[in-house]
């Protein structure tokens, strides 16, 4: 996983339920900025969806 700062920024807030309106706000980028690095951290992960994504890091942290 050779996530860049930002879209290990992104990743954390996804994981903490963070829609991508709020990312944006909070990161004070537009939404298809987000939505280009969730594609991307989505693509790294090599999962389809945000579901998937806090599955996967579940199963990692509790390994």
């Amino acid at each position: 996983m050779n996530l860049t700062k930002r879209e290990k920024t992104v990743s954390d807030m996804m994981l903490k339920g963070k829609s991508n309106a709020e990312i944006s706000n909070e990161l004070c980028i537009s939404v298809n900025t987000v939505k280009t690095h969730v594609a991307r951290v989505l693509k790294k992960e090599n999962v389809k969806n945000r579901i998937q994504l806090i599955t996967k890091q579940v199963n990692k942290n509790s390994k």
